[in-house]
């Protein structure tokens, strides 16, 4: 709304670049921070989704995307998208390229940079114009806009906790007349902390994933902060819920149709000021590309298809290049490997520890093998001085021996 309005009294039809994505943890999260193609993701998605936002109101408005995003390697993740967004006379449409890229500071230390560079055009929907004459003049001088906007974002990740920051619309460029757009509502510093999590239960959700999301949007005028959770079951169902202190509340429920086709939808109602504005709905249709490859730092999740089961198969053939592309691997074997890992690094204390002991009992050898040689040294020194004492007392004892005998004979 704040964009549609500034693109009003600029009399420009300049709308600025924001996808009102904000309520699902599960698709498209690439326009929540661009690091999220990557960041916690195991596979490549075909996603269609559409929103529909103040549904009580005639041409409100509406989103379409079309997106083609995931991990493509072990270290980088890509997405491509297409989108339209109506605002009633106003409308954009345009394309965006994204790309993170990661770089593993320890085994369970990542730091992930990404970026949006997006490209569209932004004015009036002559469709939408209602004149008495298709010939009026002022047809001919309907603004229109080609607009580059960059948002970057950086995200560091541990085992369970994610902490990010990004820049939305850190440049806005105006193509057509090479300028930088200044004033722009939608620009913004966005903070993130995001924890995954698994339930260690029996039953229907042993093993669901636990994803909860907190971000804050610094604006010029406006902090918004939001929260959101998400439960995702084995057996291909989720569902999801969150808090948006500017746009209201939400609540979302999704399914697999198969293990590779799913269905979302997500509604959201409008709380304090804009309560007036009505109820949006969202919908979201995707595919899913299963890797042949399991890679780190990723959601080692595997999800049945409710309506078509997954097909087990008698016999499996697993093939492994690598340790980080890893054909299937279940939890128990990550779990073992974390357990032999600990082990071997407690391994790598005892022997460390043993051989400080061995250190410390050598260097204390030597201390008590100086002290025994400072030792015989002086009993040494002590014996020789008491050696020359005593002969030199012997010594003038015989002097005066022989004095005598010579006095004695003098006497005779």
């Amino acid at each position: 709304m704040v964009q549609i309005s500034h693109s009003q009294e600029e009399q420009d039809g300049v709308i600025a670049f924001s996808l009102p994505v904000r309520n699902s943890l599960k698709f498209n999260r690439y326009a929540i921070n661009p690091t999220f193609s990557f960041v916690r993701e195991q596979n490549k998605y075909i996603s269609i989704y559409n929103k529909r936002e103040w549904t009580p109101f005639d041409d409100a408005p509406q989103t379409y995307l079309f997106s083609y995003a995931g991990r493509f390697r072990e270290n980088i993740g890509v997405g491509v998208a297409l989108f339209q967004q109506n605002y009633g006379l106003l409308t954009t449409f345009g394309g965006i390229l994204n790309f993170a890229y990661n770089a593993v500071l320890e085994r369970e230390s990542n730091l992930t940079f990404g970026v949006n560079l997006g490209v569209y055009n932004s004015g009036i929907n002559e469709g939408k114009i209602i004149v008495n004459d298709v010939n009026d003049p002022s047809l001919q001088n309907i603004p229109s806009n080609l607009l580059l906007t960059a948002n970057p974002g950086i995200n560091y990740g541990t085992d369970f906790f994610d902490f990010g920051i990004s820049v939305n619309n850190l440049v806005l460029y105006n193509i057509n007349t090479s300028t930088l757009i200044e004033d722009n509502p939608e620009q913004n510093v966005q903070a993130h902390v995001m924890y995954t999590g698994y339930v260690n239960s029996r039953g229907f959700f042993d093993e669901s994933k636990f994803t909860g999301l907190v971000r804050s949007e610094f604006k010029k005028d406006i902090t918004v902060i939001s929260g959101g959770m998400m439960l995702t079951v084995p057996k291909g169902i989720w569902g999801q819920a969150g808090y948006n202190t500017l746009y209201g509340i939400s609540a979302g429920v999704g399914f697999n149709i198969s293990s590779q086709i799913a269905v979302e939808y997500n509604y959201e109602k409008a709380v304090g000021d804009l309560t007036a504005f009505g109820n949006s709905h969202e919908i979201t249709l995707a595919y899913k590309f299963k890797n042949r490859y399991r890679y780190n730092y990723s959601g080692d999740d595997e999800e049945e298809g409710i309506i078509i089961p997954t097909k087990r198969k008698r016999k499996v053939n697993a093939v492994r290049q690598s340790v980080s592309s890893a054909s299937k691997v279940d939890r128990k074997a990550i779990a073992e490997a974390k357990a032999k890992e600990r082990a071997a690094a407690a391994a790598r204390l005892k022997a460390k520890s043993e051989t400080r002991a061995k250190l410390a009992a050598a260097a204390k050898e030597r201390n008590e093998a100086k002290i025994n040689q400072d030792k015989a040294e002086q009993d040494a020194k002590a014996a020789a001085e008491e050696a020359a004492r005593l002969k030199a007392e012997q010594d003038a004892k015989g002097s005066r021996r022989r004095s005598s005998k010579i006095e004695s004979r003098t006497r005779c």
